[in-house]
């Protein structure tokens, strides 16, 4: 089941066309994210067991305005040794019209030496479960 977060459209969003910007549709998965590894850190600092993203791809279906309430689903869908992947799609929650695919690549990072490192044990069992 994927988890499920919902943003509200802001003003500043908006480019000179009247829809969010394609830049911005980043930082809303970067924010559905966010909430989601904050879950599983709970109370644990990011560098605790934190990751760079080493890869990010959108496809744009349909333009998202201001009075779109949006819902972004993400879910697991590889784990490798020292990344693995999320993959994510964005609706408009008023009809369920599907606004925007995306995928991201996590690597796991060690912030002392600056390297990959494995991803745990613990953190692996709860990625599979996210799926």
């Amino acid at each position: 089941m994927p988890y499920v977060h919902h943003i509200e459209v802001r003003f500043r969003d908006l480019d000179a066309l009247g829809h969010v910007n394609n830049a911005v549709l980043v930082t809303l998965i970067e924010q559905a994210r966010f909430q989601w590894w904050q879950g599983w850190l709970g109370e644990r600092p990011f560098e605790a067991e934190g990751f760079l993203i080493a890869r990010i791809e959108v496809d744009y279906r349909r333009p998202i305005v201001m009075s779109d309430d949006v819902r972004v689903e993400l879910r697991c869908t590889r784990i490798g040794v020292t990344s693995y992947d999320l993959v994510y799609r964005v609706f408009r929650a008023q009809d369920g019209a599907l606004l925007a695919d995306a995928k991201t690549v996590q690597v796991m990072l060690n912030f002392t030496t600056h390297r990959p490192t494995p991803i745990l044990k613990e953190t692996r069992t709860w990625l599979e479960g996210q799926g």
